[in-house]
């Protein structure tokens, strides 16, 4: 408001100046020009008729032309107040428009508004005006620019969204190494939240040290674009639980940074750790009793007198090995089968039956147990293949009835919670060891390896039962107090979606 008094303060007040000295510059003009007029027209000989004539011709000359001066002044005046009116609105007429297009683009040059609001002009001013035709011009133009930033923010959401959904860490820098953009699994794999990353230089330092991965994702980005090339290296670090990660970085076009992609590649190594644990495992308990059966065959080749007792003694052992190595490749082969386990084998069951069915066949084996099954529901129907559910069920109660000292005193709680049915099955034996809590479930690992060999167990039970209760979509948790039992927890649904081979 005070800018556009100042403007139309400084129209007036040149039209003023321009007044003054149009007036001061034609009255001297005009007062010899009347003056002439009038000494002209009393040319005439009247001194003959009027006495004094000339001095009445001089009198009347001063007084006309005073008042044509005064006459002259007032219509100026009035010509000046009629060209400061018409000048003033010409001024406004112009103006309006041009205020109302900037008060529609100030906000969004002020960055209170994301968009260009559309210019609309008072309904007075003609369409054919070339005010309304730059206004219009405007408007299209904003919605060009509007549709032109809308599709570069969809753009920017969907490739955002793409690098979200990616199971790779994505870090950009810009030329100075400030971090441009990092997505949740490459923040994740920093150890820092989003916003300590994004806008700030790399490496990140929040009073931590800075990590190995962080120092080589900072030497890679370097590299590449010094470069001007794709650079590539893996890193792995930690001592309890080892992470590897391969690194890919990349420069960006026309020198303005780089990106850097990190693939966590633990689970692929853990994975090759573990076949190779597995064939060294399986190795290791397939050549005990190999060992111990080729040491008593050489025994019977070679002593083939032996006292029946002893011989007898021999034999029991040679078939106990033999037992115990077809335990094991049964295992496996069970292992093998369950990780390919088909969809048409699946089907409703009654939990509570199947529960039954190896509580009678525990008791066969430990006739003294004690087996109580508590139900709140019957029937509890699940969706599984019977017979690996079983199985699992069975190695469960095995394992408490064998760890326990007898009589074995066993507790199964079954129960059926909106779309899952849940299985406790809880003794009250040895129990578990608190660190050996979390491998209990991995191949050939056993607790007690004396008295698992006294039981003919190899370590492959549990982990045959937590496969099992995988396959069938279910959870498996166990919780144990030392010297007062343990306790297994499976949770199964209640229905299966059917997926197409």
């Amino acid at each position: 408001m005070n800018l556009r008094l100042k403007f139309r303060q400084k129209i007036l007040l040149l039209q003023i100046l321009f007044f003054l000295c149009f007036v001061i510059a034609a009255v001297p003009f005009i007062q010899k020009a009347v003056k002439r007029i009038v000494s002209h027209t009393l040319q005439l000989d009247i001194e003959e008729l009027i006495p004094n004539a000339s001095q009445f011709s001089y009198h009347h000359v001063q007084e006309f032309t005073a008042q044509f001066e005064v006459w002259f002044l007032i219509f100026c005046a009035l010509a000046f107040i009629f060209f400061a009116l018409v000048t003033w609105t010409a001024l406004h007429r112009i103006r309006s428009p041009v205020t109302q297009m900037i008060r529609a683009i100030k906000p969004y040059q002020a960055g209170k508004e994301e968009v260009l609001s559309s210019i609309q002009l008072h309904p007075s001013i003609d369409s054919a005006d070339p005010f309304f035709q730059l206004a219009e011009v405007l408007n299209s133009l904003s919605d060009r620019v509007r549709l032109h930033i809308s599709s570069l923010i969809d753009e920017r959401n969907e490739k955002e969204a793409i690098l979200e959904s990616l199971g790779e860490g994505v870090i950009a820098v810009d030329a100075e190494m400030g971090i441009r953009y990092v997505n949740f699994i490459g923040s994740r794999m920093l150890g820092f939240p989003k916003r300590h990353l994004i806008n700030k230089p790399f490496p990140v330092i929040l009073d931590k040290a800075i990590t190995p991965l962080l120092e080589k994702c900072q030497f890679l980005l370097a590299a590449c674009q010094e470069k001007r090339s794709i650079v590539t290296d893996s890193i792995s670090f930690g001592d309890a639980k080892r992470v590897y990660f391969d690194l890919i970085a990349a420069p960006k076009l026309h020198q303005s940074g780089a990106i850097i992609v990190l693939q966590d590649k633990s689970s692929h190594y853990r994975v090759l750790e573990m076949g190779k644990d597995f064939v060294a495992n399986a190795s290791h308990e397939l050549r005990t009793p190999i060992t111990i059966i080729k040491g008593f065959a050489e025994t019977l080749q070679d002593m083939p007198e032996l006292p029946p007792e002893m011989l007898s003694e021999i034999i029991e052992k040679i078939v106990r090995n033999c037992q115990r190595m077809d335990n094991l490749v049964k295992n496996l082969l069970t292992l093998a089968d369950i990780e390919n386990l088909p969809e048409s084998r699946f089907q409703e069951c009654d939990l509570i039956a199947l529960v039954e069915t190896c509580r009678q066949v525990v008791l066969t084996v430990f006739q003294e147990a004690q087996i109580v099954i508590e139900k709140k529901k019957d029937p509890v129907t699940v969706c599984a293949d019977p017979e690996i559910l079983e199985l699992a069920i069975l190695n469960l109660m095995n394992n408490a009835a064998k760890y326990s000292n007898p009589p074995a005193h066993i507790t199964i709680a079954i129960d059926q919670m909106g779309e899952e049915a849940s299985i406790a099955i809880s003794d009250k034996g040895i129990g578990i060891p608190e660190q050996d809590l979390e491998h209990i479930f991995d191949r050939f690992y056993t607790v007690n390896k004396a008295r698992s060999r006294r039981h003919g167990g190899a370590g492959l039970g549990l982990s045959i039962v937590k496969t099992i209760i995988e396959k069938h979509e279910g959870t498996i948790s166990v919780t144990s107090n030392l010297g007062q039992g343990t306790t297994f927890a499976v949770l199964l649904p209640n229905q299966r979606v059917i997926r197409n081979a």
